[in-house]
C-alpha cells in the first residue's frame, strides 16, 4: 500500500516548517548580547532612585552615593550607619532584579520634597525543573531638591 499525500497537506507542513523556522530565528537573533542599561539624565524626582537602583545593581558605588542627600550621606558614614554607602560589601547574587516606577507625587506644602513609589521584580532560578521564581517588593522613597537636584533622603538600599 502506497502512502499519498495530497497537495493541500503538503501545503499545510510547508507552514509549520516556515513558522517553526521564524520562530527559533526570533528567539535566537539576538545572539546572548545583553542589553546594557544606562543612567537617566532628565531633572526628576525618579531620576535619582532609578540612578541609585542601577548602581548598587552594578555595584557602582561613587554613582550610588551621588544620588543621596548630604543627610543620608553623613548617617550612612556614621558609627551607626549601614549599608553600601559605607563601602560595605553588596549584592544580588545571581538573582535578575527590575525597578518600576508605579507613582511620583511632589508634596503639595514643599514643591522641593517628593515621594517616588517603586516595585521592584526580582527573579530567581531554581525550584522544580528549574522553573524558576518571581515576585515583587513595592516601596515608597522620599526625594528632596539639594543643590539643583533630585536625591534621595532615606536610606534606601533596594535590598
Amino acid at each position: 500500500m502506497k502512502l499519498r499525500i495530497d497537495r493541500f497537506t503538503i501545503i499545510i507542513l510547508a507552514v509549520v516548517a516556515v513558522l517553526i523556522g521564524v520562530a527559533v530565528f526570533t528567539v535566537n537573533r539576538n545572539g546572548g548580547i545583553e542589553v546594557q542599561e544606562s543612567y537617566r539624565t532628565e531633572d526628576a524626582p525618579e531620576t535619582p532612585v532609578y540612578n541609585a537602583f542601577l548602581a548598587l545593581k552594578n555595584g557602582d558605588l561613587a554613582t550610588a552615593r551621588a544620588q543621596y542627600s548630604e543627610k543620608v550621606l553623613e548617617e550612612a558614614s556614621g558609627e551607626t550607619g549601614y549599608g553600601p554607602l559605607r563601602g560595605e560589601s553588596y549584592g544580588y547574587g545571581e538573582t535578575a532584579r527590575r525597578l518600576r516606577v508605579t507613582d511620583v507625587k511632589v508634596d503639595p506644602q514643599d514643591p522641593e520634597r517628593a515621594y517616588v513609589s517603586v516595585a521592584i521584580d526580582t527573579y530567581s532560578t531554581g525550584g522544580i525543573f528549574n522553573s524558576g521564581s518571581t515576585w515583587t517588593s513595592e516601596r515608597t522613597v522620599e526625594v528632596i531638591r539639594e543643590d539643583g537636584a533630585w536625591k534621595i533622603n532615606t536610606q534606601e538600599y533596594f535590598y
